[in-house]
């Protein structure tokens, strides 16, 4: 071994720390880089010399490789955590949202409205001719009708935008898979050579991971661990490379499989084309992330009504619409008990032969019609039996219309010119049932008292409330446009107030609600409102609750991933003076052997 050896093995030295010195520069300069992998350089002993002394003489040091310190296992909790966190997160915003939209707490919203409303009638009970209370019950009713609509347009327009974000997230996705793939080309690419490393493209792909991962639950498999002897790193071999979402590969290494969407009733859903071209669902096969959040929001899909299903923001859409349904028919029904001259139904959706029982809204018993003659006396009275066979009007004795028509002595005085066929009579016409005064009769008035049928609220034979639910319920044109018309009477006569009191006891007075979920829901109409802003209130509390904790979780796996791969100043300046000092020694070495050269030199002179 000659001089010369040992000036190449000052050299290695040499060059070995100036490489240290820049990787640690390199960590240094990226401390504050979202997503940047501290890294190491591997210094390793250099073939040694073949010599005839005995052992072998070392000839120095190098660079093996440089590779960034990486833990797939905490970086796999990492990413999960994240997605549940993005999950819960936007769960949480989401309801917390819908929550403001019924600021019941906070005495003002529909449950204020309902009790001015029913207050208003409370006043009118007290004087049922005054005009100037009629205005107020009027004005309290439009601003409790403005109430609800708008709020069912708040959800509907929810629903709109989270529809829009899925649209939005599933090209997230496939942009982001696109790009993957490109960054497996250029790591393939380094990584081919033996000791090729692609630390920063590694880093990049592992942030577009995370970016995916926060929007939909994927699994990730980039081959067998890899687990290195100074273990500074626990990360893949870089092959078989691909990105499965419950079963749907949608990376494999270089090529990626983008995700369809397609539109049904104006709602976005997602496919997946398999490799024989067969479409498959894919928004059920989504779960956790932003897009699991939005799934079960917004739902995953249109049922037979066209309306979204498993959606949670469509049950609360469900239950406003319960609640107004059942409002304004119940309120519909009560008016129909306040006598008229003339009684015209809405157009019936249904035909004329069907059985009425097998209507949701009608249940089998009866309801009285009741004649009033101008003195406010009843002078005639009629039950009206619905049963498992009654229709509208099927020509048979069975339909409503023959029942009101049919001969009967109502008033069982064997007089057949005073009963309810004698003085009223009923048609159907363009699927509109109309009971007016025979040709020749005037002098009397009309009215139905229902009997827990919901006949005349299902009808609207006189009616308060024009709609079927939350989107479109509003006060009758009638009503609203001329205060004055809204009656107040059950008999026909100044001072009556049997109806305004009835109006009174309806909000103490327990109805039954049909939820979407079939359910039936005995309840009084605050009650019952009350009952679904409670649920979402509970469903609101749950979620932070939830986000808190994942926030909590997602904060202690960060820190330990940090701790592992992240950049530690303290560290680095330490590395930096270590490696500082071995540059100095070898450069000392360098020096010596220079200094021994030019002694030999001077021999030589």
């Amino acid at each position: 071994m000659g001089v010369f050896d040992t000036l190449n093995i000052g050299y290695s030295g040499l060059s070995s720390s100036q490489s240290s010195i820049n990787v640690t520069s390199n960590n240094i300069a990226n401390i504050n880089t979202p997503g940047y992998s501290k890294q190491r350089a591997n210094q390793v002993v250099k073939h040694p010399l073949d010599d005839k002394i005995p052992g072998s003489v070392g000839a120095g040091s190098k660079i093996l490789n440089i590779k960034r310190v990486h833990d797939e296992y905490l970086y796999t909790r990492a990413k999960n955590s994240e997605t549940n966190l993005e999950f819960s997160s936007y769960t949480h915003q989401t309801l917390k949202e819908v929550s403001d939209y019924f600021p019941d707490l906070e005495d003002n919203g529909i449950a204020k409205d309902l009790q001015d409303f029913f207050a208003s009638w409370s006043d009118l009970s007290r004087d049922p001719d005054n005009d100037a209370i009629k205005v107020v019950l009027v004005n309290n009713t439009k601003k409790l009708t403005s109430h609800i609509k708008d709020t069912s347009q708040k959800l509907e327009n929810l629903q709109n935008r989270l529809n829009n974000e899925f649209k939005d997230g599933i090209e997230q996705v496939n942009d982001l898979a696109k790009q993957i793939t490109e960054v497996n080309k250029k790591i393939n690419k380094i990584e081919n050579v033996a000791q090729g490393n692609a630390n920063d493209l590694r880093d990049q792909r592992d942030q577009l991971e995370l970016k995916m991962n926060k929007l939909l639950n994927i699994s990730v498999f980039k081959g067998n661990m890899n687990h290195d002897k100074q273990k500074t790193s626990r990360t893949d071999m870089g092959n078989n490379y691909n990105i499965n979402i419950n079963g749907f590969n949608i990376v494999d290494g270089v090529t990626y499989h983008p995700i369809t969407i397609d539109v049904n009733h104006k709602f976005n859903t997602a496919s997946y084309i398999s490799h024989n071209g067969t479409k498959v669902d894919f928004t059920s096969k989504i779960f956790k992330g932003k897009l699991g959040a939005i799934v079960k929001l917004r739902g995953d899909g249109i049922d037979a009504n066209g309306k979204p299903s498993n959606s949670k923001i469509q049950s609360y859409i469900d239950d406003l619409d319960s609640f107004s349904k059942g409002f304004i028919q119940k309120v519909n029904s009560m008016y129909a008990s306040s006598s008229q001259t003339k009684i015209q139904s809405d157009t019936y959706q249904i035909q004329e032969d069907t059985k009425l029982p097998e209507i949701n809204d009608i249940k089998e018993g009866n309801f009285n019609v009741l004649v009033y003659n101008n003195q406010g006396d009843i002078v005639a009275k009629r039950a009206i039996t619905i049963d498992k066979d009654t229709t509208l009007d099927d020509g048979t004795a069975n339909s409503i219309v023959y029942k009101i028509n049919a001969n009967l002595d109502d008033n069982n005085d064997n007089d057949s010119t005073n009963d309810l066929d004698d003085i009223f009579e009923a048609k159907m016409v363009n699927h509109t049932l109309t009971i007016k005064q025979k040709q020749g009769v005037s002098g009397y008035h009309i009215a139905i008292e229902d009997n827990g049928t919901n006949f005349a609220g299902y009808s609207g034979l006189h009616k308060i409330f024009d709609g079927i639910n939350s989107s479109n319920i509003d006060l009758h044109p009638d009503i609203k446009d001329n205060p004055a018309n809204l009656q107040s009477f059950k008999a026909p006569i100044d001072g009556n107030s049997d109806f305004t009191n009835d109006m009174v006891e309806l909000q103490y007075e327990n109805i039954t609600f049909k939820r979407s979920n079939t359910q039936e829901v005995n309840q009084t109409i605050e009650g019952f409102y009350r009952f679904g802003v409670s649920n979402i209130a509970t469903d609101a509390t749950n979620a932070g609750i939830d986000k808190n904790a994942n926030e909590s979780l997602n904060k202690s796996i960060n820190e330990q991933l940090k701790g592992t791969v992240g950049v530690d100043m303290d560290e680095e300046l330490t590395n930096l003076m270590k490696f500082q000092t071995a540059y100095q020694a070898s450069a000392k070495i360098i020096t010596t052997i220079d200094q021994m050269l030019n002694t030999l030199l001077g021999l030589k002179q």
